[in-house]
């Protein structure tokens, strides 16, 4: 320890080289006497506050660096071991040392501080002791956190900004569940239940990212604070811990902007703006498509389906329309034409008319009643309610037909019963194409 005296000179060589440890040291150090006079006034000192070492020694202006008018620093309140001053001066911020016995600590900010620049200090002061016990002074060492505390808040911030990422997670959840309700109500849309399940496994992913990288940034940060306030940090830690939070955070953002973009689809979807690409197709194998996607199911039921459309009917329209309105016609034959031991045949024909493609779907079930033919096409009507028909099938036909497509639709009463229904399709859609990507908008 050093002896209270006031010159910055030892007269031992022990005493020498703490001297030398002490001026060498790169963090400030203040030492003051039994009678609150500065005695050591470090290098670091002079490099951190401005001031040299020759202005302050042997004074009680330890002050001036910190304040703009007099009062004690931390270390003039530990050698008096005054708690009404601890509380009076720094109230609500000083804590005893966990790794110090008997000293205190205290983080605070001190505006224009050295070089006018604002600085956050992290500082810890501590009685000195002579050999016999007594006081002979304190010691007061001083930290630089300013970064440390630039990254918290920095950290602070993106949590924030995470926070609300989650909120808005939350709310899109709660919107897309009142859009899954209107769904379930639309009556364009035939496979209502796959549409949920692929919108739910669409969504699992950017929440499962985003809890998992919220998560680890938790980690991160707690890990971060644990050197902090340990004082093991290094630069390098600091540098990666940011580096890592801005990666983090720009994961968080694009998985919430997948969720966004999702939900945008989900809500086109249920306000009838469902989106189709238009392109040049081949009838023949856009059918056989729809048939091979059928083939387990028809096996079951032991329907057989002829595709007798000629391969050299071309149109420029819709795929997703013309095959949601075959897959319609199938699973309607499936549950309606037939009973469970019942097989059956399906035909499919088509031929052009001028501008126009003429399809003729046939089955060889049980047929519609005539009394129901003004009513197969509105909404809800089944003759199997409460046995796995919703009444929609016929009605999304007839308005995939007769909007998406711009076309016609017949119910046909055959003189050897059975079902027969007649769509006209232009060959080429009559609705124009956006310039910007080539879509069209139901």
């Amino acid at each position: 320890m050093l002896p209270p005296n006031s010159s910055n000179t030892c007269s031992t060589p022990d005493q020498k080289l703490l001297e030398e440890i002490v001026h060498t040291y790169p963090q400030p150090i203040i030492v003051i006497d039994n009678d609150h006079r500065v005695l050591i006034w470090n290098k670091a000192c002079e490099k951190v506050f401005g001031i040299p070492a020759q202005d302050v020694l042997g004074t009680k202006d330890q002050w001036k660096t910190f304040y703009p008018a007099p009062r004690p620093i931390l270390a003039d309140v530990v050698l008096d071991d005054d708690e009404e001053q601890l509380e009076q001066f720094y109230p609500g911020i000083h804590r005893r040392s966990p790794f110090i016995d008997d000293a205190y600590e205290v983080e605070s900010f001190f505006p224009k501080l050295g070089s006018n620049i604002d600085r956050w200090l992290y500082f810890t002061a501590k009685r000195l002791y002579d050999e016999e016990g007594n006081v002979v002074g304190a010691i007061e060492s001083l930290i630089d956190i300013t970064e440390r505390m630039a990254a918290e808040a920095e950290v602070k911030q993106l949590n924030e900004s995470l926070s609300d990422h989650s909120q808005k997670l939350e709310e899109a959840n709660e919107e897309l569940k009142a859009t899954m309700l209107k769904l379930a109500n639309t009556q364009k849309l035939a496979s209502l239940g796959k549409l949920v399940a692929g919108i739910s496994h669409e969504l699992n992913t950017p929440i499962g990212n985003i809890r998992t990288i919220s998560s680890a940034l938790k980690a991160d940060t707690s890990r971060i604070q644990d050197q902090l306030n340990s004082g093991e940090m290094t630069k390098s830690a600091l540098e990666n811990f940011l580096s890592n939070v801005l990666e983090s955070t720009d994961l968080i953002e694009k998985s919430t902007a997948k969720t966004a973009e999702l939900i945008l689809s989900c809500q086109q979807i249920s306000s009838n703006d469902n989106e189709y690409k238009r392109s040049q197709l081949d009838l023949r194998d856009l059918v056989e498509e729809v048939l091979n996607r059928q083939t387990q199911s028809l096996s079951r039921s032991s329907i057989i389906v002829e595709n007798l459309i000629p391969h050299n009917i071309s149109m420029n329209s819709f795929a997703a329309p013309i095959q949601q309105i075959f897959d319609n016609l199938i699973n309607n034959t499936r549950m309606h034409a037939f009973t469970e031991q019942q097989s059956g045949k399906i035909k499919i024909h088509a031929h052009t008319c001028e501008k126009a493609i003429k399809l003729i779907y046939t089955d060889s079930g049980c047929g519609i009643p005539t009394k129901n033919f003004a009513k197969v096409f509105d909404p809800f009507f089944t003759t199997k309610f409460g046995q796995g028909g919703n009444g929609l099938g016929l009605y999304i036909i007839f308005n995939l037909v007769t909007g998406a497509l711009g076309g016609s639709i017949e119910l046909q009463s055959p003189n050897d019963g059975g079902f027969e229904l007649h769509i006209t399709l232009p060959s080429t859609s009559p609705y124009a194409l956006t310039a910007e990507d080539d879509t069209y908008y139901i």
